[in-house]
């Protein structure tokens, strides 16, 4: 493919990813690991101030580089913020993806690339999780880009590939505290390549082991420098933000005692807990209660094997050829090591996955290389195409936040936000507005996203457990868990109306209504009827 028509294409796929990861971005509701990523961030906007909490949340790199997107916005407060300025973060760093590609540069060629591209752009779980304000999208971009920026080092050690490496995994350790395991196996996969093509050279093995101390002295001596540079770029960047801009010094420290709370959580892991085959029956094949469709990366998982069986057959004697390998290794060594801890969810899976997806391109490439027939090609890609197309529909705009969907994980129900338009609806007829009191006693795990949807309120308070509120009174609005209801005394409830909704799969919510508000809301709402269309 000429240089000219990959510069064409490449920006026609890089507007259809975009668009495919704005449309209805607002209309999920918020998770509630989006909401309390949400709510720090807000701190942040507000006060300007962040400190690194090494039990959870992870790095600060996506409170930071929220930063602008908030002030383009015009967006200055907490309660200023919307759901498509969170969620815009991710989708631009989901497009810079698509970019790092190119960062392959001669390793792979401009068909490949293309390719490559088109799976990153329209792979649903890709999409899905763009549209997330967490930070996994900046996981994956960083991670990728350090395992790019990786085997560039390799092949030529200078300064400015070094501050490049530096730079990439400065900003991974910044994004999560598990970036040690993209690192660990981008540098086993490395070793393994280099070990593979001295194999593979059984002819010159002998040269090779006379020669090899001198070779090595000079390769070491050579990056020795370069190195340096790289490892204090790092240290630079990763203390830059867990000290909070220098203001917090000791979050750089404490990001290194992190390793064994998130150590601890990924082999006791809890409710998270899966088997080792979780993120591939995911890929797989997936089919929710009738009448589910069917959810499936098939394709693209049969054509990242061929692609990683083709890299390897080619296994060149040259180490700079084998990019493909390194690829292909990087990707199964993070992925056995992401099966084999207990402690899972379907974001996880991206970092290699999206290698998967690149593995994809190359082996797509090189199949329709052998088919001969112009029209069947176009027909071949045709298929594939239209596979995604509905399988992104399904993923990202039908079943959103439904259990059928096997990348909805702990999701909001829809059905919340009929609870937060209730809430907006009699704050309207409310005497204090939006100041009016609002009760919420609910344990952690069913408070959120319920920060992020009163944020506008100014009287809320949120307790724990029902023994830390003697009386429900004088709050005119309560939201309870039902298991926190149950607790209050059938006298006490009679001078609510109670109202029940679902936060998620079997987990309700219970809105408390103080009798005199409803009876406002029900007065006001029958003097002014929804006007309907008429019929024409």
């Amino acid at each position: 493919m000429k240089k000219k028509s990959f510069s064409y294409l490449f920006v026609l796929i890089l507007i259809a990813g975009l668009w495919l990861r704005l449309y209805k971005l607002d209309f999920r509701p918020m998770h509630h690991d989006e909401a309390n990523q949400a709510y720090k961030f807000g701190q942040l906007l507000e006060k300007g101030e962040y400190y690194y909490d090494p039990a959870d949340h992870h790095g600060p790199t996506l409170y930071y580089l929220s930063l602008p997107f908030a002030w383009l916005s015009g967006q200055k407060t907490y309660a200023d913020l919307t759901e498509r300025t969170l969620r815009g973060v991710a989708v631009c760093f989901g497009l810079l993806i698509l970019l790092i590609v190119l960062a392959a540069g001669r390793y792979l060629t401009n068909g490949q690339k293309s390719w490559a591209v088109v799976f990153l752009a329209f792979s649903p779980p890709l999409i899905y999780f763009n549209r997330f304000y967490i930070q996994e999208t900046l996981f994956v971009t960083f991670g990728l880009a350090f395992v790019f920026c990786l085997w560039r080092f390799a092949r030529k050690p200078d300064f400015r590939e070094g501050l490049w490496l530096g730079l990439t995994a400065g900003l991974l350790y910044a994004t999560k505290e598990t970036s040690l395991i993209v690192f660990g196996a981008s540098v086993l996969a490395l070793v393994l390549n280099q070990l593979l093509s001295w194999l593979k050279d059984r002819k010159r093995r002998g040269e090779k082991v006379r020669s090899l101390n001198q070779e090595s002295l000079s390769a070491i001596t050579k990056a020795i420098l370069p190195l340096l540079l790289s490892g204090l770029v790092f240290v630079a960047v990763s203390f830059i933000f867990y000290s909070s801009f220098f203001q917090y010094p000791r979050g750089f420290v404490d990001s290194f005692r992190a390793f064994s709370g998130y150590a601890q959580k990924a082999l006791e892991a809890g409710w998270h807990r899966h088997g080792f085959w979780y993120y591939f029956s995911l890929l797989l094949f997936h089919k929710g209660s009738p009448p589910s469709p069917v959810f499936s990366e098939i394709p693209f998982l049969l054509l990242a094997l061929y692609g990683a069986i083709l890299s390897f057959i080619r296994l060149s004697r040259k180490p700079a050829e084998n990019f493909r390998v390194y690829l292909a290794l990087f990707a199964l060594i993070a992925s056995v090591i992401y099966s084999a801890l207990p402690y899972k969810t379907p974001w996880n899976m991206l970092v290699f996955y999206a290698a998967f997806l690149v593995l994809a391109g190359i082996g797509f490439y090189h199949l329709l290389s052998l088919i001969k027939i112009r029209q069947a090609r176009i027909i071949l890609a045709a298929v594939l195409l239209l596979w995604t197309g509905w399988q992104t529909y399904l993923v990202n705009y039908y079943f959103h936040s439904y259990p059928a969907n096997p990348y909805v994980y702990a999701q909001t129900s829809p059905d919340f936000l009929r609870l937060v338009g209730r809430v907006d609806e009699l704050s309207q007829v409310a005497e204090k507005g939006q100041d009016l009191l609002i009760r919420v006693i609910a344990p952690p795990e069913e408070t959120w996203p319920l920060p992020w949807y009163l944020r506008k309120f100014t009287m809320v308070g949120y307790w724990t457990r029902s023994e830390q509120v003697e009386s429900l009174e004088p709050a005119e609005i309560v939201i309870m868990s039902a298991g926190e209801a149950g607790k209050r005394s059938e006298l006490e409830l009679e001078s609510y109306t109670r109202q029940y909704f679902s936060l998620r799969p079997e987990v309700l919510m219970v809105l408390a209504i103080r009798e005199d508000l409803w009876e406002n809301y029900r007065l006001k709402k029958a003097a002014n009827p929804p006007v309907k269309e008429k019929m024409r």
